[in-house]
C-alpha cells in the first residue's frame, strides 16, 4: 500500500532530496534504490522518477533500468553561465592559479554539509594530487570546507558541528575555531592530508553576492608543497582574490 497522499511542498522537496543524492560515487538510481534510500514505497518512488524524466531533470536508460542526471541540469547551468560576469571571471582565475603555482586549482561550493568540487584544473606535473569534479568533503575537513566557513559565526559553526552529519572535525571543536580564527586573519585556510593522504592544501572564499558560497583551492603533493612553496601559492591566491574582488565590485551597479 502506498503511503497517504502528500502535499505539493512536500513532492517539492522528495524530487529535490532524490536529485541531491545524485554524486560522483552514485551517479545512477533505481527506483528500489530510491525506495529504500528515502523510505518511500516503490509506486511512490517510481512517481517521483517519472515526474523529474518527464522534465528532463532525469534521463532512464531501459538496459540498465536506472535514471541518471539529465539536460535539464545543463540548461539551467548555462543560464547562471550567462547570468553575470563572475563565473566567467571565476574560470580566468583558476587559469591563472593553476599558471601561477603549477599545480591543481580548483573550485569547491557549498551544497549543505559538504563542499563538492565543481570545477578542477590538475596540474601539468606528472605527479600530481586530484580530488575529482563531483567528489564530496565534510566542510570540517581539508582547507577548501574551511574556507567556506570563514565567514560563520562561531554560534554558526558550532550549531553546524552539532548536526549528526556533520563528521567531527580533527582535533576537535576547539581547534577548529582555532584554525578559523587564524585563517580569517591571513585569507586563507590551511590543511594538511585530512581530505586526501599526502597532499597539502589552501584555500580561499570566493568574494561571491552571497558569502560562504564557493572557494578556490590550490592543492599539491606535500612532498612538493613545504612551507616556502605554500607560502608563495598562498600569497598568490590571496592576491587574485583582491583582483577578482575588485573586479566584481567594478561590475556591481549603482
Amino acid at each position: 500500500m502506498d503511503e497517504p497522499s502528500v502535499t505539493g511542498t512536500q513532492s517539492v522537496f522528495r524530487a529535490l532530496s532524490i536529485m541531491h543524492a545524485f554524486n560522483a560515487a552514485r551517479s545512477t538510481l533505481t527506483g528500489p534504490e530510491v525506495a529504500e534510500l528515502f523510505g518511500y514505497s516503490p509506486p511512490t518512488a517510481y512517481r517521483l522518477l517519472r515526474a523529474l524524466e518527464a522534465e528532463n531533470f532525469l534521463i532512464y536508460d531501459p538496459n540498465a533500468r536506472s535514471y541518471s542526471p539529465g539536460p535539464e541540469i545543463l540548461r539551467l547551468a548555462g543560464v547562471m553561465l550567462h547570468r553575470d560576469a563572475l563565473v566567467a571571471q571565476t574560470q580566468t582565475t583558476l587559469i591563472r592559479l593553476r599558471a601561477l603555482t603549477g599545480e591543481t586549482v580548483a573550485i569547491y561550493w557549498r551544497l549543505g554539509n559538504k563542499c563538492t568540487c565543481t570545477q578542477e584544473m590538475p596540474s601539468p606535473q606528472p605527479t600530481r594530487i586530484e580530488a575529482g569534479i563531483g567528489v564530496d568533503f565534510p566542510l570540517t575537513r581539508g582547507a577548501a570546507g574551511k574556507a567556506l566557513l570563514l565567514d560563520l559565526p562561531e554560534a554558526e559553526v558550532r550549531d553546524l558541528l552539532a548536526e549528526p552529519d556533520v563528521p567531527a572535525p580533527i582535533g576537535g571543536a576547539r581547534t577548529l575555531l582555532a584554525e578559523l580564527t587564524a585563517a580569517r586573519k591571513r585569507g586563507y585556510t590551511v590543511s594538511g592530508g585530512e581530505t586526501i593522504e599526502g597532499s597539502v592544501s589552501i584555500a580561499a572564499p570566493i568574494p561571491w553576492v552571497r558569502q560562504g558560497l564557493a572557494a578556490y583551492s590550490v592543492i599539491a603533493p606535500e612532498s612538493r608543497f613545504g612551507p616556502r612553496e605554500r607560502d608563495a601559492a598562498a600569497r598568490t591566491l590571496v592576491e587574485e582574490m583582491a583582483r577578482l574582488r575588485s573586479i566584481l565590485q567594478g561590475n556591481t551597479p549603482h
